[in-house]
Protein backbone atom coordinates (compact mmCIF):
# COMPACT_ATOMS: atom_id res chain seq x y z
CA UNK A 1 0.00 0.00 0.00
CA UNK A 2 2.81 2.36 0.90
CA UNK A 3 4.52 1.52 -2.41
CA UNK A 4 1.37 2.36 -4.34
CA UNK A 5 1.09 5.73 -2.63
CA UNK A 6 4.72 6.56 -3.48
CA UNK A 7 4.14 5.72 -7.13
CA UNK A 8 1.01 7.90 -7.28
CA UNK A 9 2.81 10.88 -5.66
CA UNK A 10 5.71 10.59 -8.13
CA UNK A 11 3.31 10.44 -11.09
CA UNK A 12 1.46 13.55 -9.97
CA UNK A 13 4.77 15.43 -9.49
CA UNK A 14 5.92 14.51 -12.99
CA UNK A 15 2.61 15.59 -14.49
CA UNK A 16 2.87 19.00 -12.80
CA UNK A 17 6.54 19.59 -13.68
CA UNK A 18 6.31 18.49 -17.32
CA UNK A 19 4.63 21.71 -18.68
CA UNK A 20 7.15 23.91 -16.87
CA UNK A 21 10.07 21.93 -18.27
CA UNK A 22 8.57 22.12 -21.74
CA UNK A 23 8.19 25.89 -21.38
CA UNK A 24 11.82 26.18 -20.32
CA UNK A 25 12.98 24.10 -23.28
CA UNK A 26 10.95 26.14 -25.80
CA UNK A 27 12.07 29.58 -24.52
CA UNK A 28 15.32 29.84 -26.50
CA UNK A 29 17.16 33.20 -26.77
CA UNK A 30 16.60 35.19 -29.98
CA UNK A 31 19.75 36.47 -31.72
CA UNK A 32 19.49 39.35 -34.23
CA UNK A 33 21.96 39.62 -37.09
CA UNK A 34 24.13 42.77 -36.89
CA UNK A 35 23.09 45.63 -39.18
CA UNK A 36 25.16 45.70 -42.38
CA UNK A 37 27.95 48.25 -42.38
CA UNK A 38 27.40 50.80 -45.16
CA UNK A 39 30.43 51.84 -47.19
CA UNK A 40 31.37 55.49 -46.86
CA UNK A 41 30.42 57.66 -49.85
CA UNK A 42 32.99 60.20 -51.01
CA UNK A 43 32.07 63.86 -51.54
CA UNK A 44 33.93 66.23 -53.90
CA UNK A 45 32.50 69.37 -52.28
CA UNK A 46 35.08 71.99 -51.28
CA UNK A 47 37.91 74.27 -52.39
CA UNK A 48 40.96 72.94 -54.19
CA UNK A 49 44.33 74.27 -55.34
CA UNK A 50 46.86 72.64 -57.64
CA UNK A 51 49.20 72.65 -60.62
CA UNK A 52 49.24 71.39 -64.19
CA UNK A 53 51.81 70.57 -66.87
CA UNK A 54 51.43 69.41 -70.45
CA UNK A 55 51.70 70.20 -74.15
CA UNK A 56 50.02 72.85 -76.29
CA UNK A 57 49.84 73.22 -80.03
CA UNK A 58 48.15 75.77 -82.25
CA UNK A 59 47.63 77.21 -85.69
CA UNK A 60 48.52 80.79 -86.58
CA UNK A 61 47.24 82.83 -89.52
CA UNK A 62 49.15 86.10 -89.97
CA UNK A 63 48.60 89.14 -92.15
CA UNK A 64 51.12 91.93 -92.67
CA UNK A 65 49.39 95.09 -93.90
CA UNK A 66 50.58 98.36 -95.37
CA UNK A 67 48.58 101.35 -96.64
CA UNK A 68 48.08 99.91 -100.12
CA UNK A 69 48.05 96.12 -99.83
CA UNK A 70 48.66 93.21 -97.45
CA UNK A 71 50.35 89.82 -97.37
CA UNK A 72 48.45 86.95 -95.74
CA UNK A 73 50.29 83.89 -94.43
CA UNK A 74 47.65 81.21 -93.91
CA UNK A 75 49.00 77.71 -93.31
CA UNK A 76 47.88 74.46 -91.80
CA UNK A 77 51.09 73.73 -89.90
CA UNK A 78 51.05 73.43 -86.13
CA UNK A 79 53.43 74.88 -83.57
CA UNK A 80 54.00 72.97 -80.32
CA UNK A 81 55.06 74.16 -76.88
CA UNK A 82 54.90 73.22 -73.22
CA UNK A 83 52.15 74.65 -71.02
CA UNK A 84 52.18 74.69 -67.24
CA UNK A 85 50.86 76.62 -64.26
CA UNK A 86 48.26 76.43 -61.54
CA UNK A 87 44.52 76.21 -60.95
CA UNK A 88 42.12 77.06 -58.13
CA UNK A 89 38.44 76.27 -57.82
CA UNK A 90 35.43 75.13 -55.85
CA UNK A 91 33.17 72.11 -56.37
CA UNK A 92 29.66 71.27 -55.13
CA UNK A 93 28.30 67.72 -55.16
CA UNK A 94 24.65 66.69 -54.97
CA UNK A 95 24.04 63.00 -55.53
CA UNK A 96 26.39 62.02 -58.32
CA UNK A 97 26.28 65.45 -59.98
CA UNK A 98 29.29 67.70 -59.41
CA UNK A 99 29.43 71.30 -60.58
CA UNK A 100 31.73 74.20 -59.84
CA UNK A 101 33.99 76.97 -61.08
CA UNK A 102 37.72 77.03 -61.79
CA UNK A 103 40.33 79.64 -62.73
CA UNK A 104 43.83 78.98 -64.03
CA UNK A 105 46.92 80.75 -65.32
CA UNK A 106 49.72 79.10 -67.29
CA UNK A 107 53.01 79.91 -68.96
CA UNK A 108 53.72 78.73 -72.49
CA UNK A 109 56.09 79.44 -75.39
CA UNK A 110 54.02 79.03 -78.53
CA UNK A 111 55.53 80.93 -81.47
CA UNK A 112 55.50 81.27 -85.23
CA UNK A 113 57.51 83.20 -87.80
CA UNK A 114 56.90 84.04 -91.46
CA UNK A 115 59.14 85.71 -94.04
CA UNK A 116 58.17 87.80 -97.03
CA UNK A 117 59.19 86.10 -100.27
CA UNK A 118 60.26 87.54 -103.60
CA UNK A 119 56.69 88.28 -104.72
CA UNK A 120 56.06 91.28 -102.49
CA UNK A 121 53.74 94.26 -102.28
CA UNK A 122 54.80 97.75 -101.27
CA UNK A 123 56.15 98.75 -98.82
CA UNK A 124 57.51 95.28 -98.01
CA UNK A 125 60.59 93.68 -99.53
CA UNK A 126 61.89 90.13 -99.63
CA UNK A 127 63.36 89.19 -96.25
CA UNK A 128 60.96 91.17 -94.07
CA UNK A 129 59.91 88.94 -91.16
CA UNK A 130 56.86 88.80 -88.87
CA UNK A 131 57.16 86.77 -85.66
CA UNK A 132 54.24 86.05 -83.33
CA UNK A 133 54.41 84.39 -79.94
CA UNK A 134 52.17 83.54 -77.00
CA UNK A 135 53.81 83.57 -73.52
CA UNK A 136 50.89 83.13 -71.09
CA UNK A 137 47.22 82.19 -70.93
CA UNK A 138 44.43 82.12 -68.35
CA UNK A 139 40.79 81.15 -68.13
CA UNK A 140 37.72 81.18 -65.91
CA UNK A 141 35.47 78.18 -66.53
CA UNK A 142 32.45 76.33 -65.26
CA UNK A 143 32.72 72.60 -64.56
CA UNK A 144 29.96 69.97 -64.74
CA UNK A 145 30.69 66.37 -63.87
CA UNK A 146 29.45 62.95 -62.84
CA UNK A 147 31.12 61.25 -59.87
CA UNK A 148 31.68 57.54 -59.40
CA UNK A 149 32.79 57.73 -55.77
CA UNK A 150 36.46 58.81 -56.08
CA UNK A 151 36.42 59.13 -59.90
CA UNK A 152 35.07 62.32 -61.48
CA UNK A 153 34.33 62.72 -65.21
CA UNK A 154 33.61 66.30 -66.28
CA UNK A 155 33.23 68.85 -69.06
CA UNK A 156 34.45 72.43 -68.72
CA UNK A 157 34.08 75.69 -70.63
CA UNK A 158 34.29 79.45 -70.30
CA UNK A 159 36.30 82.55 -71.17
CA UNK A 160 40.02 82.60 -71.98
CA UNK A 161 42.72 85.29 -72.18
CA UNK A 162 46.22 85.23 -73.63
CA UNK A 163 48.99 87.57 -74.68
CA UNK A 164 49.91 87.92 -78.34
CA UNK A 165 53.28 89.50 -79.10
CA UNK A 166 54.17 90.49 -82.66
CA UNK A 167 57.66 91.47 -83.82
CA UNK A 168 58.34 92.94 -87.24
CA UNK A 169 61.88 92.85 -88.65
CA UNK A 170 62.14 94.98 -91.79
CA UNK A 171 65.38 94.73 -93.71
CA UNK A 172 67.18 97.76 -95.17
CA UNK A 173 66.19 98.60 -98.72
CA UNK A 174 67.96 101.35 -100.65
CA UNK A 175 67.88 104.54 -98.61
CA UNK A 176 65.34 102.98 -96.19
CA UNK A 177 67.07 101.81 -92.99
CA UNK A 178 66.25 98.53 -91.26
CA UNK A 179 63.69 98.54 -88.44
CA UNK A 180 62.56 96.18 -85.67
CA UNK A 181 59.23 96.86 -83.96
CA UNK A 182 57.50 94.83 -81.22
CA UNK A 183 53.94 95.10 -79.91
CA UNK A 184 52.11 93.13 -77.18
CA UNK A 185 48.36 92.70 -76.79
CA UNK A 186 45.99 90.75 -74.52
CA UNK A 187 43.36 88.86 -76.54
CA UNK A 188 40.11 87.22 -75.46
CA UNK A 189 38.42 84.00 -76.56
CA UNK A 190 36.50 80.94 -75.42
CA UNK A 191 37.65 77.50 -74.31
CA UNK A 192 35.93 74.11 -74.12
CA UNK A 193 37.09 70.66 -73.04
CA UNK A 194 36.81 67.84 -70.55
CA UNK A 195 38.76 65.56 -68.29
CA UNK A 196 38.91 63.05 -65.46
CA UNK A 197 40.05 63.37 -61.84
CA UNK A 198 40.74 60.59 -59.35
CA UNK A 199 40.88 61.26 -55.61
CA UNK A 200 43.80 59.68 -53.80
CA UNK A 201 44.15 59.41 -50.06
CA UNK A 202 44.81 62.51 -47.92
CA UNK A 203 42.74 64.80 -50.19
CA UNK A 204 45.08 64.73 -53.22
CA UNK A 205 43.65 64.19 -56.70
CA UNK A 206 45.34 63.31 -59.99
CA UNK A 207 43.77 64.01 -63.37
CA UNK A 208 44.11 64.73 -67.07
CA UNK A 209 42.37 67.39 -69.16
CA UNK A 210 42.01 68.37 -72.83
CA UNK A 211 40.90 71.83 -74.00
CA UNK A 212 40.37 73.63 -77.30
CA UNK A 213 40.59 77.44 -77.29
CA UNK A 214 39.65 79.92 -80.00
CA UNK A 215 40.70 83.54 -79.59
CA UNK A 216 39.20 86.63 -81.20
CA UNK A 217 39.50 86.80 -84.95
CA UNK A 218 41.56 89.57 -86.54
CA UNK A 219 43.72 90.67 -83.63
CA UNK A 220 45.34 93.84 -84.97
CA UNK A 221 48.68 95.03 -83.60
CA UNK A 222 49.96 98.37 -84.91
CA UNK A 223 53.68 98.06 -85.62
CA UNK A 224 54.12 101.79 -86.10
CA UNK A 225 55.45 103.62 -89.14
CA UNK A 226 57.97 102.10 -91.53
CA UNK A 227 60.42 104.67 -92.93
CA UNK A 228 60.24 104.95 -96.72
CA UNK A 229 61.66 107.36 -99.21
CA UNK A 230 60.08 110.73 -98.58
CA UNK A 231 58.29 109.83 -95.35
CA UNK A 232 56.77 106.92 -93.38
CA UNK A 233 54.01 104.41 -93.87
CA UNK A 234 51.93 102.66 -91.13
CA UNK A 235 52.35 98.89 -90.71
CA UNK A 236 49.83 96.57 -89.02
CA UNK A 237 50.21 92.92 -88.04
CA UNK A 238 47.14 90.76 -87.69
CA UNK A 239 47.04 87.25 -86.22
CA UNK A 240 44.35 84.65 -85.71
CA UNK A 241 45.15 81.53 -83.73
CA UNK A 242 43.49 78.49 -82.19
CA UNK A 243 45.09 76.22 -79.61
CA UNK A 244 44.77 72.68 -78.29
CA UNK A 245 46.25 71.47 -75.03
CA UNK A 246 46.54 68.30 -72.97
CA UNK A 247 47.65 68.60 -69.34
CA UNK A 248 48.24 66.38 -66.33
CA UNK A 249 46.85 67.89 -63.12
CA UNK A 250 47.41 67.47 -59.39
CA UNK A 251 45.25 69.24 -56.79
CA UNK A 252 44.87 69.39 -53.03
CA UNK A 253 41.24 69.52 -51.81
CA UNK A 254 40.47 71.41 -48.61
CA UNK A 255 36.98 69.91 -48.28
CA UNK A 256 35.35 66.69 -49.37
CA UNK A 257 35.97 63.33 -47.77
CA UNK A 258 33.66 60.50 -46.82
CA UNK A 259 30.17 61.02 -45.38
Amino acid sequence: MRLIKSVLVASVACAVAAPAMAADLSARPVYKAPAPVQAAVFSWTGFYLGGNLGAKWGRFDETLSGPFDSITFSRGDSNTSFVGGGQIGYLWQTGQFVFGIEGDIDATRLRDSVTVGTATVAPFVAGDTLSVRNDWQSSVRGRLGWAFDRTLLYVTGGGAWANLKATGNFVPFGPTPGLTVERDKTVFGWTLGGGVDYMLMANWSLGAEYRFTRFDRDNDLALGALPVLGGTTPITARSNFDTHEVTARISYHFGGGAY
